[in-house]
Formats: C-alpha cells, sequence, structure tokens
C-alpha cells in the first residue's frame, strides 16, 4: 500500500478506465469501477482534479466485494493510514465538510452498478415514508378528482361538454391546490441547506448520544443517519420527534427522515 501522501501525486489512478462495468460522475470527479464475474472490483480509477481521497479510495477498493466497497467508510482510512501524518494532516483540513465526495460518488456508484441508478433521479418529494407516496401521486389524484368534478359539472350545467376548449378554465378553477413547478428549496445553494440542517440537527437532545449526521440531502429528502444500539420502537419515536424538530427549524417543506448508520 502506497502511503498517503504518494497517493496524492499517484496518476495511475487518475485516468480512464477502458471497458469499465460503471462509471458516475459528480461535479467535480468521475469515478470508474471494473467488476468481475462474481461482483469483486478488479480494477478503479478517476478522472478529475488530482485528489488524494479518490487516489486512496481507488487502491482501498480494488479487490473489495461489492458488499465490502459499500460498507466502506473512513474509519478504513483511518485503520490503513493510522500511521500516516499526511493523512490525518488532510483529514483535519476537511473536517468541516458534511460529506466525503469519494464516498459519496461511491456508494452512487455502486447503487448504479446494482441498477438503482433511480435513486439519483429527480423525484418528487416524500410525503408519507410508510406506503412511499410522494407529492406528484397526490397531486395526480388531485388531478382526476379535479377532471371527474369538471365532468359532473358538465353533466349539470353543459359547460365543457361541446368543443371542450372551456375544460382548461374549469381545471383551474376546481384546482385543489396550485403548487409551483419548482421547490422552494431549490432556490439555496446546497452549501446553505447543509449548513443551516447540521447546526439545527446539533441543537436536537439527543443528536450527540446518537451520533446523528446527515448522511444525504437530494431532491428535498434529508437523510439522518445514527450509530446507537436502539429497539426499533425508540428508532421510530425519536425519528418522529426529529422530523418535527427539524421541520420546525430548518423548512416545513423539506422531509427528514432517521437512518440507522451502515456501521451500526
Amino acid at each position: 500500500m502506497l502511503s498517503f501522501k504518494e497517493l496524492f501525486i499517484q496518476k495511475s489512478f487518475n485516468q480512464k478506465l477502458i471497458d469499465a462495468s460503471v462509471s458516475l460522475s459528480s461535479l467535480s470527479h468521475q469515478l470508474h469501477l471494473r467488476f468481475d464475474n462474481k461482483d469483486i472490483i478488479i480494477a478503479a480509477s478517476y478522472e478529475g482534479k488530482t485528489d488524494p481521497w479518490f487516489s486512496s479510495l481507488c487502491s482501498l477498493v480494488i479487490g473489495k466485494s461489492l458488499n465490502e466497497a459499500d460498507l466502506l467508510s473512513l474509519s478504513d482510512w483511518e485503520n490503513v493510514f493510522h500511521d500516516d501524518q499526511t493523512f490525518w494532516e488532510l483529514k483535519q483540513d476537511s473536517a468541516h465538510e458534511i460529506f466525503n465526495e469519494a464516498l459519496e460518488l461511491l456508494h452512487a456508484t455502486l447503487d448504479t452498478f446494482r441498477g438503482r441508478d433511480y435513486l439519483y433521479k429527480p423525484m418528487s418529494a416524500l410525503i408519507c415514508r410508510c406506503f412511499g407516496v410522494r407529492e406528484s401521486d397526490v397531486l395526480d389524484h388531485l388531478k382526476q378528482e379535479v377532471l371527474a368534478t369538471v365532468e359532473n359539472l358538465g353533466e349539470k350545467t353543459k359547460a365543457g361538454m361541446g368543443c371542450r376548449t372551456c375544460v382548461p378554465q374549469l381545471e383551474r378553477w376546481l384546482s385543489k391546490d396550485q403548487h409551483k413547478s419548482s421547490r422552494y428549496y431549490k432556490d439555496r445553494p446546497m452549501a446553505d441547506w447543509l449548513l443551516q440542517i447540521d447546526q439545527t440537527l446539533k441543537l436536537f437532545p439527543k443528536a450527540l448520544e446518537w451520533d446523528m449526521q446527515v448522511e444525504s440531502f437530494k431532491q428535498g429528502i434529508v437523510i439522518i443517519s445514527f450509530n446507537k444500539i436502539v429497539s426499533q420502537k425508540e428508532e421510530e419515536e425519536v425519528g418522529t420527534k426529529l422530523q418535527g424538530f427539524l421541520a420546525s427549524g430548518v423548512d416545513a417543506e423539506l422531509s427528514f427522515f432517521l437512518r440507522r448508520s451502515r456501521q451500526a
């Protein structure tokens, strides 16, 4: 294993991987992984600005199975580079960052390889976690109700039963919800949202005890991970309180969910 400093200038990992099994891009880097027929990573590389986190990531994942790579965390870096001063200095420099870009891109790439790329596509906000109901589902239902009401109105007043050019206006009058096409959370930079969420989370009574961290923020859905062994009932109770706490402290239009850490 090369030292962290040597990986910083290592060029072999920073190149396009021919015949990659899967590739995925973030704003600044593209990660390439090649698997064998047993889902073992046999090659890894990235494209973009030379970065020690991406170089060391490529070095660490080679030889790991799909599931082993998915469990990779910063503690693996600490175990491998525990005597490497350069690693600890760079880790300290990045301590203020909520996400490690290399790790986030790795997990997204592995999900894409599994065929779960739908997780990273634009999606309507989640309203009901228990049954997977999204905002678009509710609006579609309301639209069908509006159309049915228009038909009922037509039977009584004849409006909309002729050339139907008045139907759009009738639908607007009867609409029960005037949602905009874009949500408020898109009007602010992601960094501002993450900072506000992180600061508010630190005020939650059990945040420190449960080692709560912002795990992801996509399409208005915020996942908060925790690292503590608790019962399912306690997890649900705290999760409900956390949703209300963050919604009132950050923005009620966002959806907040508590999820057990991969390492818990």
